[in-house]
């Protein structure tokens, strides 16, 4: 059963983590799904674990979408509220909660690392599904469209396969050595 203190501690690394979608970086190299890994591991209810890096990515793509990425959005004039794409995204981060509960049951490498490689293959399948069903890649409506899209974004993957690993690997990895820090200072005080 996770604690208050793991939950805030979650969070906090949660919101670092969103936070960081604004520094300059390489296109899908965003800790998204690794964030929602934490989330999913720690917060203890499958809602939350939900709702926050989906609350998170839609305040971050908001400003991201109005700001650096106007450009995106030359026929929308105004405010970009919400953008199709984002659907899409969301659904990866339901879809990446409900199958990697499962698997974050009991926190170890391997699991954690086979959480990552599933959330990249999940969000990579229904973002680029998205994409091609909304008409942004310009491929056939057909099997072979979809495949030929899924062909074109596989250079995007590795990089968003990287980047999972590493920010999981950086999320739980300063989890558990704040964790640790902080039982070993409670340790010491109560000993005092």
């Amino acid at each position: 059963m996770n604690n208050s203190k793991d939950i805030k501690l979650a969070v906090l690394l949660m919101l670092v983590a969103a936070l960081s979608r604004f520094i300059p970086h390489v296109p899908n190299f965003t800790p998204t799904e690794g964030m929602t890994l934490l989330g999913t591991a720690y917060l203890g209810r499958k809602y939350w674990a939900i709702l926050l890096p989906v609350l998170m990515l839609i305040v971050s793509d908001f400003i991201l979408n109005n700001t650096v990425a106007r450009s995106y959005f030359p026929d929308h004039e105004g405010i970009v509220w919400f953008a199709p794409y984002m659907i899409f995204n969301i659904l990866s981060i339901i879809a990446i909660v409900l199958i990697c509960s499962k698997v974050l049951h009991k926190i170890s490498f391997t699991s954690v690392t086979g959480a990552a490689l599933i959330a990249s293959v999940v969000f990579f399948l229904i973002t680029n599904f998205g994409s091609w069903i909304d008409g942004v890649i310009p491929y056939s409506k057909d099997v072979s469209g979809l495949l030929a899209s899924y062909t074109a974004a596989l250079p995007f993957f590795r990089t968003s396969l990287l980047s999972n690993l590493i920010f999981t690997g950086i999320l739980f990895g300063s989890f558990e050595i704040i964790k640790s820090i902080e039982t070993k200072r409670s340790s010491a005080v109560s000993k005092n």
